[in-house]
């Protein structure tokens, strides 16, 4: 019977210091994962960021490139939600025209709002508001 007891306690110590063994492995292992997908992640952030960065820096420029719609002159930058809006034959009464530009760079795309206001541009969904202030004027 000791004997037996004996051997019963061998058996357990060795299953249970097998288990530690494999859940060890498995930690191990878990955490070398987690440190790549770190490293990863990391390196798709500053590819992002410097993306976004040499993007917002470009778009200052983009009115100097030979396509750009509207000449330099009559555009005026506003960075969001849209770039640019310009202002062409502003002097005719029926030619005058109003452009929206947006500059996009890479592989990126219109945001949300974005694509609201493009779509409220086509359907001519765009009013004229005229406000009228008083002046700071000594009486």
């Amino acid at each position: 019977m000791v004997y037996f007891s004996a051997v019963l306690v061998v058996l357990i110590i060795a299953v249970v210091w097998n288990f530690k063994s494999q859940l060890e492995k498995l930690k191990e292992q878990h955490e070398e994962e987690l440190r790549r997908e770190i490293t990863k992640a990391r390196k798709d952030g500053k590819q992002r960021s410097a993306a976004v960065q040499w993007g917002k820096s470009i778009e200052h420029f983009v009115p100097f490139m030979k396509d750009f719609p509207v000449p330099v002159e009559d555009v005026t930058f506003l960075g969001m939600p849209i770039d640019y809006v310009g202002f062409t034959n502003s002097g005719s009464k029926t030619k005058c025209e109003v452009h929206f530009i947006e500059v996009k760079s890479g592989s990126s795309f219109l945001m949300g709002k974005q694509k609201n206001i493009k779509k409220a541009i086509e359907e001519g969904r765009v009013y004229w508001h005229e406000m009228t202030v008083e002046g700071n004027f000594e009486k």
